[in-house]
């Protein structure tokens, strides 16, 4: 059952201390639920300053990269893949990787054989490489610098001494021979962040040729952080080896000519990579458990440095491990669906929160189904759920291809394990399959996934179970997915978010900003497919996935696949695009006249019998109340009717509504306000009076900026409001002393 409207606003304060006695579900699902203050003195950079430029006439891009608006061409990144290829993907950059962890000191000695592909029409000499652990060796770089400015990162975990964490790139060769390399800032970052390094080859790379690169390079783990790191001997290690940028190429998410897309480690961005093989030799001390991207070669083996394991994955652009000595056995399921391999899924987590890896497990193999049903096949033998232990939930809620993190506890946050549990699976579509550029377009990745998330879950309520407390009835209302996203995703402040979804992730005026990209994103896209109505959407996600897994595609990309999927309706995606994703106007409908009067007699010249005669005051007031005397019906009706008014307004941007006007003997009249009227007054004559009028009846608008003016009484009745406040303070004052006796 839906929350009543009034009911949403007063939930708000409680969902929060909600999701931090559940250990922080709503920071891991992208949200900063406290008020940022914003950045200081933030000046633009000029865009890829000269430092970073190279002989090869190929621009690196900087700072003002962002959303596009141009369509990519159509044989981008190879063309759309159609099954008839040798590889799933055009594989660019290819990995064999080898790490040796010690999960004492928190290292890796690792080596590293990268052969790429030159896809341009030009020799190329320089490359760059991200080092992304570089963000957490001291203040000194882009992503703590930004940390320092916006005041905090997701759950808030400080770094101590001894917890920093680093790559050392020891050595780069090609064919034998040394390479140069230093450290660039193309976004204009300060000059001590360390998080792309330039490389100058020894010999260049030809058009359409292939270079191998041999690297050397040591890893100091973080105090887990940022999606990385160890707690205790847990590691989760991710980002952790150097990882060429991407050369697009023209016709490429808007590029005109070849261009390295290279950018810092910002706060608040994720990743962006070529596609190709990931072959990964992990060494690991006996008795430790590991999980990986991609599936097992052969069987571990023994060796004087330790335990080998092999795994190794087409067709992906990243890979990640975790490795613990205290997971529980784990658990296993499989899922088989239309056009996809048998895939084998497997849980693993600490023992204490077995509850929390069963979930994760039946919402991992519900979430295949949904997305492979809706979107397209999934086409991989195997994925992988990590359940972090208690300490070491900032590397919870993390994605990379067939591999994941979610987040564990006990009964009361059964409801967050499944919702981040779909969340993250869903990350491997729109950032797995799909690829699309997270340091641009973040909205692509994180708010469609959001969007698609709350889809497969509308059906279903978020409970929270506070057992023996619940009994005693404490325990709070059931949460409608879109009321949760609502309550994220409203513009809370009655004025348009600074910030449009579309935006890249670094220009952000604060880290709320960047966070209502996933609310807001499944409510602009929520809102559209209502609008267009059907199984239009659904026709143009399915275009979209077809047309763009394992590729690239930009936010013009989504908007074309949707206006061909909508057909007639094409210019009506193209229209909500300008006005909710590339910019960020407001919808602010509002009921603000409910009223009704008596028809009654009037005194003047009027025509009676054929003739035209003057009633007086007297002769009028005699026959009302005359008629009064004699009305025996109805005590919602009346001796005369009714000329009740209906009055809507339109405050900010336009979208069609529909209104309800319900009246006092139950009967209602729906009726259309288009688009193109700032106001409309509807007026209607019958024997009963108006009571209540609401916009939106089917909840098909929930960008609306205040749902709660959506709807209005002519009868005022304020208990319920009363009520409903007192049990919202009631609730916030008890939730709190709970969570200060954790």
């Amino acid at each position: 059952m839906r929350l009543h409207a009034l009911a949403r606003r007063r939930l708000a304060t409680a969902s929060a201390a909600l999701a931090l006695a559940a250990g922080g579900l709503v920071a891991l699902a992208g949200r900063d639920v406290q008020p940022v203050a914003a950045p200081v003195g933030m000046v633009a950079p000029p865009s890829a300053p000269a430092n970073v430029a190279n002989q090869d006439g190929i621009p690196v891009l900087g700072w003002d990269a962002g959303a596009v608006r141009t369509p990519s061409a159509p044989e981008a990144w190879g063309g759309p893949r159609t099954g008839s290829e040798p590889t799933l993907s055009d594989r660019v950059a290819s990995y064999e990787l080898r790490a040796v962890l010690d999960p004492v000191k928190h290292t890796i000695e690792g080596s590293e054989k990268l052969r790429w592909k030159n896809r341009s029409d030009r020799n190329v000499r320089t490359i760059y490489l991200h080092t992304y652990l570089n963000a957490f060796e001291g203040p000194g770089s882009t992503w703590m610098t930004e940390k320092a400015r916006y005041g905090r990162f997701r759950s808030g975990v400080e770094t101590k001494d001894g917890q920093w964490g680093y790559i050392d790139v020891v050595s780069i060769a090609q064919g034998g021979q040394a390479a140069t390399m230093r450290y660039v800032q193309p976004d204009g970052g300060p000059a001590t962040d360390r998080s792309v390094l330039r490389v100058d080859l020894p010999e260049p790379v030809a058009p359409g040729a292939e270079t191998t690169l041999d690297i050397k390079f040591h890893d100091q783990l973080p105090r887990v952080i940022a999606r990385t790191g160890w707690f205790g001997s847990y590691h989760l290690v991710a980002q952790w080896f150097p990882k060429i940028g991407v050369l697009e190429l023209a016709g490429e998410r808007g590029a005109d000519g070849p261009r390295w897309n290279v950018h810092e480690f910002h706060l608040h961005t994720e990743f962006y990579a070529d596609w190709g093989s990931y072959d990964l030799e992990l060494v690991v001390p006996k008795g430790v458990t590991v999980g990986s991207v991609g599936g097992r070669v052969g069987e571990p083996r023994e060796t004087p440095e330790g335990v080998v394991h092999h795994f190794h994955q087409d067709d992906v652009h990243d890979v990640a491990f975790t490795a613990w000595d205290g997971f529980a056995p784990p658990l296993k399921g499989s899922y088989d669906g239309p056009g996809s391999p048998h895939v084998d899924v497997t849980v693993l987590y600490p023992p204490e929160w077995e509850g929390s890896a069963k979930v994760a497990l039946k919402a991992t193999i519900d979430a295949l189904r949904y997305f492979s049903e809706t979107l397209g096949p999934y086409p991989y033998k195997q994925v992988t759920c990590v359940v972090p232990p208690f300490n070491a939930l900032e590397s919870g809620g993390m994605e990379y291809e067939t591999f994941f993190t979610t987040i564990g506890g006990g009964k009361l946050v059964d409801s967050g394990v499944r919702y981040v549990t779909v969340h993250e699976f869903g990350h491997g579509y729109f950032m797995g399959l799909l690829a699309s550029n997270e340091f641009e377009e973040p909205f692509l990745d994180e708010g469609m996934n959001e969007w698609w998330d709350s889809r497969m879950l509308e059906g279903e309520d978020m409970t929270f179970d506070f057992g023996f407390l619940g009994t005693l009835g404490f325990q709070p209302p059931p949460l409608h997915i879109w009321d949760f996203q609502w309550l994220g995703g409203s513009y809370t402040t009655g004025r348009p978010l600074a910030d449009a979804i579309a935006g890249n992730s670094w220009q952000r005026m604060t880290s709320g900003t960047y966070g209502a990209v996933y609310p807001r994103t499944a409510l602009v896209m929520h809102d559209l497919e209502k609008r267009l109505g059907g199984d239009a959407v659904a026709r143009g996600m399915k275009l979209y996935y077809a047309r763009w897994h394992h590729r690239h595609p930009s936010a013009a990309d989504l908007r074309e696949a949707l206006a061909e999927g909508a057909g007639e309706q094409a210019d009506t995606v193209r229209g909500w695009f300008d006005q909710q994703v590339y910019a960020s106007d407001v919808v602010d409908d509002e009921i603000d006249v409910v009223d009704s009067e008596e028809i009654r007699p009037a005194p003047g010249r009027v025509e009676k019998d054929g003739k035209m005669v003057m009633r007086t005051k007297a002769d009028v007031e005699d026959e009302i109340d005359d008629k009064r005397s004699a009305y025996k019906g109805d005590s919602d009706k009346g001796p005369f009717p009714f000329r009740s008014v209906v009055r809507a307004q339109r405050h900010a941007a336009q979208v069609p509504q529909t209104v309800v006007v319900e009246f006092a003997d139950g009967s209602q009249e729906r009726v259309a306000w288009p688009i193109g009227e700032r106001w409309h007054r509807w007026v209607f004559e019958r024997p009963v009076k108006v009571a209540q009028a609401r916009l939106d009846p089917t909840g098909s608008v929930l960008t609306d900026v205040d749902k709660l003016d959506d709807g209005r009484t002519r009868v005022t009745h304020r208990l319920p409001s009363a009520r409903w406040s007192l049990e919202g303070t009631t609730w916030v004052e008890t939730l709190l002393s709970l969570v200060s006796s954790l």
